[in-house]
């Protein structure tokens, strides 16, 4: 039943239909990828031809895909940890120092994420075609590091800017030294910014696929391998990998707002 402030403003409903029909679009793929993992038929399509786990059964005994999903696995969380690091000590430099340059440095920072990624693929693949890294795992790694350093500076930034400057005065007051100020309060204070930064980078590096379809040869990782896939033929063991895929990237996702969304509706009179 439709309740009065609709009946009586039809653009609100129209508003909320409209709403309702962008999520479906959204999400739609999404629950049609899933239920076709579990079809019986080669062929995706409606009605379903019964239950079966027997693609994700050929997904686990397929080699080509499971190296890929490993090759991620080593790559995005170890791209993300750098990152992070890098990201901390800028954002912390950023919000502590007065420097000449800092815009040209912030600039700098985030200008990967600016650029075209496929203008970002070709500019790599020949700088590390010439130092002869190209088509190795350590290839994407890098490019990963420069891609992902600048949401998770962000985030990071966010964080530390909600710290007041008095709790690292008063620890200096109290006789700690710059290094024993950033470990024993600026670290901890920053330690759900830092977190919140290492899953939204380990996300983007996760599904990243342009420039690591540039550099990564014969070593590539999962959304490189998925396309190799598609192009020759129709697999449906490609719904299962985007099924467990999904699966990740939903956790991951859920991790990340439960950190962030008390960066979000925090506020520096509120901290102690």
């Amino acid at each position: 039943m439709i309740s009065a402030p609709y009946r009586r403003n039809p653009w609100i409903l129209a508003g909320g239909l409209w709403l309702g029909l962008a999520y479906a679009f959204m999400f739609l793929p999404l629950v049609v990828l899933v239920l076709f993992s579990f079809q019986k038929n080669r062929f995706p399509g409606f009605p379903l031809q019964g239950f079966t786990l027997q693609w994700y059964d050929k997904l686990f005994s397929d080699g080509t895909l499971l190296k890929a999903l490993g090759n991620t696995m080593v790559v995005s969380p170890a791209a993300a940890t750098v990152a992070t690091v890098i990201a901390f000590f800028a954002a912390y430099a950023f919000n502590r120092f007065t420097f000449r340059g800092k815009t040209t440095f912030l600039a700098l920072v985030t200008l990967p994420i600016l650029i075209p990624p496929l203008i970002l693929g070709v500019g790599f693949l020949g700088l590390l075609a010439r130092l002869h890294l190209s088509g190795t795992l350590f290839a994407v790694f890098l490019t990963h590091v420069v891609l992902i350093t600048a949401p998770a500076l962000a985030i990071i930034q966010l964080r530390l800017a909600q710290m007041p400057a008095a709790l690292e005065e008063a620890a200096w007051d109290l006789g700690a030294t710059e290094w024993q100020a950033v470990t024993k309060v600026v670290l901890p204070f920053a330690l759900p910014g830092i977190f919140g930064a290492w899953l939204l980078a380990f996300t983007f590096s996760f599904d990243e696929f342009i420039i690591a379809w540039f550099v990564s040869g014969f070593q590539p990782t999962l959304p490189v391998a998925i396309y190799s896939v598609l192009v020759a033929a129709i697999d449906p063991s490609l719904n299962a990998i985007g099924t467990i895929v999904f699966g990740i990237s939903c956790l991951v996702l859920i991790g990340l707002e439960l950190v962030l969304l008390p960066l979000l509706v925090g506020r520096p009179d509120n901290q102690s």
